[in-house]
């Protein structure tokens, strides 16, 4: 039996499995993606009914955005921070027309871009990755949104200019719904041919319409993630609780994606808290607190599951961060002075200081771990276990 004597409906679903964004998707270190189509492409030179039935299929699961902006950063910033994959860029971008929507963001005050407008092309699938960098870009430039205008337009692609427009319910909600994240815009407009449905619009400004959770409530989600990690850590459950923590670092904007954090909303925290229990104390101060926890525990996880490598990675991050207050970095100096217990949660930054150092016990690098452990020390003198791997890591004599 040939290929095209099969039902039409397993000819869809093979079509489907070969043209499928997730299984044409390229992964990259750190969660970052690509998409790479040669392969699944090939089904348009096999044969005119081939092309015609796999063009269907393929045009109903990829949905394009083209984006236009005056800022020649923005692809970048949605490509690193974001993670999103950008399939066309720059004068390519600006002639493609198979995009189904269309987003531009201005800046009247601003006037005209000194150097143009910069186009690039994405898919559907990575729309939330788009709106969520927004969404924190504005939260770490309070008031950013409040000069800017967006546009949105809705458009079909692939009909003829004599036939009725047409956009399914289910994509115009995929393109329209995560720009809820967009809030207290200067300007916001919709069109489209077809027109948007008005359901969905009402939708999408209600979104719009809810503020960001407020600090306090981000912290106090964020806490309890973190003791819900900590009961799966208890129990031995150990990718689990990292998982947890993860999830913990996203409740107060730190966006962990492989060896990458991504700290947003520094300015958002920046301020004097109201809401118990955290009404009198300063957001930043908090925020510092519950991220040296998560740090401290994130290492105990990798220490737990003799993740050596990962351990070193993520406590050597928070330790260069803590070493340059006190210029550590660039030269020995004596654990008394790198040690800074005036600093908030000091006794988390000694237990991030104590398994950093098993880290590089275990790696072989006795000299690293034994400079550790004596600023661990400082940090918690009473701490028995902290003094054993000291005395075990000392000088051999003679």
């Amino acid at each position: 039996m040939g290929f095209l004597e099969l039902p039409p409906e397993i000819r869809d679903q093979i079509y489907t499995v070969i043209l499928h964004p997730n299984n044409n998707r390229t992964y990259k270190p750190d969660e970052y993606t690509d998409y790479d189509y040669r392969h699944a492409l090939a089904l348009f030179y096999l044969n005119r009914s081939i092309y015609h039935e796999a063009r269907e299929v393929f045009r109903a699961l990829n949905v394009f955005l083209r984006i236009e902006t005056p800022w020649t950063e923005a692809e970048h910033h949605v490509n690193l921070i974001g993670h999103v994959p950008i399939l066309m860029r720059g004068a390519r971008a600006e002639r493609f027309r198979g995009h189904t929507f269309q987003v531009t963001i201005e800046t009247p005050a601003a006037g005209e871009p000194e150097n143009g407008t910069h186009h690039f092309v994405m898919l559907a699938d990575d729309l939330t990755g788009f709106t969520r960098a927004w969404f924190y870009w504005n939260l770490s430039h309070p008031g950013l949104n409040q000069w800017l205008v967006l546009k949105l337009h809705l458009r079909d692609p692939y009909s003829p200019d004599w036939d009725e427009k047409h956009v399914r319910r289910d994509i115009q909600r995929r393109l329209f719904l995560p720009f809820g994240d967009v809030k207290g815009l200067h300007n916001f407009s919709i069109t489209g041919d077809p027109k948007p449905q008005p359901k969905i619009v009402a939708e999408l400004r209600a979104l719009q319409a809810l503020e960001p959770d407020s600090p306090e409530k981000c912290l106090a989600e964020g806490i309890r993630l973190k003791n819900q990690g900590n009961e799966l850590l208890q129990k031995g459950e150990y990718k689990a609780a990292l998982d947890v923590y993860n999830r913990a670092w996203e409740a107060i904007h730190i966006i962990v994606r492989g060896r990458q954090r991504h700290v947003h909303a520094e300015a958002y925290f920046a301020r004097d808290l109201v809401d118990e229990p955290f009404a009198g104390k300063n957001g930043q101060l908090e925020r510092m607190t519950l991220r040296l926890q998560l740090v401290a525990n994130t290492c105990l996880v990798y220490m737990k599951l003799g993740d050596w490598q990962e351990l070193q990675f993520w406590g050597m991050r928070t330790i260069r961060l803590m070493r340059q207050a006190t210029g550590a970095n660039q030269r020995h100096i004596p654990p008394e002075d790198e040690a800074l217990l005036s600093f908030p949660s000091a006794a988390q930054v000694g237990k991030i200081y104590y398994r950093t150092a098993r880290a590089f016990q275990e790696l072989g690098d006795r000299d690293e771990a034994r400079r550790l452990v004596r600023v661990a020390l400082v940090y918690l003198p009473g701490d028995k276990t902290v003094r054993d791997t000291l005395a075990s890591l000392a000088l051999k004599l003679g």
